[in-house]
């Protein structure tokens, strides 16, 4: 899946209508259970129950929308000094039925507005970068772009192919950088190859050559 701000419009308004989608199925679950006043054990009606089943085969493609506009969907839960206990960082989406073993006392009912906060966020996110998204449908130069991203990528598919870790191995410092010159690379083969088309090389090489100064006769 592409970042928020590399996509096209259908794209960006097929992420907006499942993220609304997600919130709406967030507010029903928790609108039908109760929570025992002794054990604080949740307890689910029929509505939360089938609310609960379509939250949970949604949630890989939420979560890979909400991951991909930049928000950090993890919360950092710190134990009141009277119950004690060690910080834990928590994933919301991924962990949105067994919130309730990481908040404790007064904190509980925030295990909605929690998630609900983070989904509006996102929703904004997109929201805001529907009329850049439409730009980008119909500037030439995007797909221009888009190529030279996937012709980059080639080298980290392969070793995805041979069963290494693609995001891993492209995220590191040596993978930007192999990137990175890959894509400068096609970009220049590209510019030559324009040139090369509409006969402007032969110009383009004795301007170059101008420039630095070179001497045929040196």
């Amino acid at each position: 899946m592409r970042n928020h701000n590399k996509i096209l419009i259908w794209e960006n308004e097929r992420r907006l209508n499942k993220l609304v989608e997600f919130h709406q199925l967030v507010i029903e679950y928790f609108n039908n259970i109760d929570v025992e006043w002794i054990s604080d054990r949740r307890i689910e009606n029929q509505a939360a129950q089938m609310a609960r089943t379509k939250i949970n085969q949604a949630i890989p493609e939420a979560h890979s929308i909400i991951h991909h506009s930049g928000i950090n969907p993890n919360l950092t839960v710190i134990p009141a000094p009277a119950v004690g206990g060690r910080v834990t960082t928590v994933n919301l989406i991924h962990n949105i039925f067994i919130l309730d073993k990481f908040y404790m006392g007064e904190e509980a009912d925030r295990e909605c507005n929690d998630i609900l906060d983070i989904i509006e966020r996102v929703i904004g996110i997109y929201k805001s970068n529907h009329k850049s998204a439409l730009i980008r449908t119909f500037n030439p130069f995007f797909y221009l772009g888009w190529l030279f991203d996937i012709i980059s990528d080639l080298p980290f598919i392969a070793i995805g192919k041979f069963g290494f870790n693609q995001q891993k191995a492209k995220m590191s410092v040596m993978g930007r950088l192999v990137k990175g010159i890959l894509y400068l690379i096609t970009v220049l083969a590209a510019f030559l190859t324009i040139l090369y088309l509409l006969d402007f090389l032969g110009p383009f090489k004795q301007f170059v050559h101008k420039l630095l100064g070179y001497n045929k006769a040196n």
